[in-house]
């Protein structure tokens, strides 16, 4: 595990009934808020959120992620992928997580 990615998982224990387990048998890591996928990570610096179209049109995210881990996912669809390149972006993701976490009940 890189030390950006233990950053991030380190804010994110403390989101309260939030869980980083693997998907079943995969090396597929996710994140469930109440027992709900909220997001997953592809490679070390780079996590799959879902979250609302409102939240992605006002935190301005691109797509351009999104294209390259699904090239076949839809413009609208509420899955879009962010990374984090250096210590500055961790608390923004952290922040994007908790959001998804709360949209998801």
């Amino acid at each position: 595990m890189t030390p950006l990615r233990h950053a991030l998982e380190q804010q994110l224990t403390q989101i309260p009934s939030l869980t980083i387990d693997r998907w079943k048998d995969t090396h597929l890591i996710c994140l469930n808020y109440h027992g709900r996928e909220v997001a997953h990570f592809h490679a070390e610096n780079i996590l799959d959120l879902r979250l609302s179209p409102k939240i992605i049109r006002q935190e301005a995210l691109s797509r351009e992620v999104s294209a390259r881990i699904h090239p076949k996912r839809s413009q609208n669809s509420r899955w879009i992928g962010v990374e984090f390149k250096d210590e500055a972006g961790v608390p923004a993701v952290a922040r994007l997580v908790q959001q998804a976490c709360y949209e998801s009940i």
